[in-house]
C-alpha cells in the first residue's frame, strides 16, 4: 500500500513539473489553440540584450520646472511662503499736469490766435516749492536753488518749431522719459511703459483745429468687428436691458488712446478711469490684459 502511495506521489510531481516548465521550452513543438486545433508555434529568436528607451529622471524634470519659475521665499520667523509677486514694467515719471493744459500752452507758445497760456498743476507745485525754499533761505541764511529741468512742453515746442518728424519726436520724448529727465501726464503712459506720443500729437492737432474754428471730434460708432479686444454684452437692469461695453487692454495702449478709440478725443479719459477705479490705482497703471468697462456717453 505504501509503495502505491509513493508511486502516485512521484507521478503527480512529474506531471506538475511538465505542466509548469513546458511553456518556457524553446523548441518548435506544436501547440493547440483555444478550440483544440493544433497550431505551429512561431519561433521568434529572443534577443539577449534589450535596449529600452531612456526614461527621464523625475528629479531633473522637477528641477527644470522650478528653474523656469520665480523661486518661493519662506519667511524664517513665520514659516509662511512668500509667493512670487507680479513684476511691473518700468514706467516714466509722471505729474498731475493735464494734457489739455499742456497742449494749450504749446499752441499759445506757437502763436495760435486766441489761445492764452494757462498755469499747469506742475507749475503751481514748482512755484510753491520755490517759495518754501525762499522762506528757508530767509530764516537760515542758507540758499537752496531749485534745479532747472527739461519739461515735456518745452521739448515738444522746440521740436515743432524745427519741423521734427513724428518718429523723431517719439524717440526724443521716450529717451528723455527713460532717462528720468522729464515727467509726463499720466494718460500718456502706455501698458508697456512708454510715452504715447501719438496721443500727444493727436491732441495738439485736434486743439489747433478747434482754435481755428473747427468742431470737436464726434464720438465714433465702434463695434467689436472693428476694435480688437472690445466686447459688448446686454445686461438686464431693474427696468430695462442695457448694452455694456468692455475692452481688454492691448500692448501699447494708454488711457488717452483708449479714450480716443471710443470717444474720439482724450476728453473722456476720466470717465473711463472712474468706471474702473476698482482696477486702476491711477491713469498710468494700465496693464496688458486688464478688462476695462467702457461707459456710455451720449454727447461730447
Amino acid at each position: 500500500m505504501i509503495r502505491i502511495v509513493v508511486a502516485l506521489t512521484a507521478f503527480a510531481v512529474v506531471l506538475c513539473a511538465l505542466i509548469v516548465f513546458r511553456p518556457f521550452a524553446g523548441d518548435t513543438a506544436d501547440v493547440a489553440d483555444r478550440l483544440g486545433t493544433p497550431v505551429e508555434a512561431a519561433t521568434t529568436p529572443v534577443a539577449e540584450d534589450v535596449t529600452r528607451a531612456a526614461t527621464p529622471d523625475i528629479t531633473s524634470i522637477v528641477d527644470n520646472a522650478l528653474a523656469a519659475t520665480t523661486p518661493l521665499t519662506i519667511e524664517p520667523e513665520t514659516g509662511l511662503i512668500d509667493a512670487p509677486r507680479r513684476i511691473d514694467v518700468p514706467r516714466p515719471n509722471t505729474d498731475d499736469t493735464r494734457l489739455s493744459d499742456m497742449t494749450n500752452n504749446v499752441l499759445a507758445e506757437l502763436g495760435f490766435a486766441g489761445v492764452e497760456p494757462v498755469t499747469t498743476n506742475s507749475q503751481v507745485l514748482r512755484q510753491s516749492t520755490s517759495e518754501i525754499l525762499a522762506g528757508i533761505e530767509a530764516a537760515t541764511g542758507q540758499r537752496s536753488v531749485l534745479q532747472e529741468r527739461d519739461t515735456l512742453e518745452a521739448i515738444v515746442i522746440a521740436a515743432l518749431r524745427s519741423g521734427t518728424s513724428d518718429e523723431d519726436i517719439d524717440a526724443m520724448v521716450n529717451d528723455a522719459a527713460a532717462a528720468g529727465t522729464v515727467a509726463v501726464p499720466e494718460i500718456l503712459v502706455t501698458s508697456d511703459g512708454r510715452v504715447d506720443t501719438h496721443v500727444l500729437l493727436n491732441n495738439i492737432v485736434v486743439q489747433a483745429q478747434i482754435a481755428a474754428g473747427g468742431s470737436a471730434p464726434a464720438i465714433p460708432d465702434v463695434s467689436p468687428d472693428e476694435v480688437d479686444g472690445m466686447e459688448v454684452r446686454i445686461v438686464q437692469q431693474a427696468t430695462e436691458a442695457v448694452q455694456a461695453r468692455f475692452y481688454t487692454v492691448q500692448r501699447g495702449d494708454s488711457l488717452g488712446a483708449i479714450s480716443i478709440k471710443f470717444f474720439g478725443s482724450i476728453e473722456h479719459y476720466e470717465a473711463i478711469f472712474e468706471a474702473n477705479r476698482g482696477l486702476l490705482s491711477s491713469p498710468d497703471r494700465i496693464r496688458v490684459g486688464q478688462r476695462l468697462v467702457i461707459p456710455q456717453i451720449d454727447s461730447v
